[in-house]
């Protein structure tokens, strides 16, 4: 399942340098729930990859789907 990760320019850049997203990674399950988290924390950058295969459930009420995994995401850019 394809999952979002909401960014920074700086931080896609250590991203394409380290060739990957270092845990722990917090990701979205929809688009609709990223963009809402992008707006409200004003980062501009949405990734999409596929869902990491060990992945909890973030604490955040306001917006549904929020989750993260201990796992390295991989980068294909």
């Amino acid at each position: 399942m394809k999952v979002y990760h909401v960014t920074t320019a700086k931080k896609l850049k250590r991203y394409r340098q380290t060739g990957a997203i270092l845990p722990p990674v917090r990701y979205w399950t929809t688009e609709y729930s990223a963009r809402k988290w992008a707006k409200k924390t004003q980062r501009l950058i949405i990734m999409d990859f596929e869902e990491p295969k060990e992945s909890y459930p973030l604490p955040i009420k306001k917006i549904k789907g929020a989750k993260w995994s201990p796992e390295k995401v991989i980068i294909d850019e």
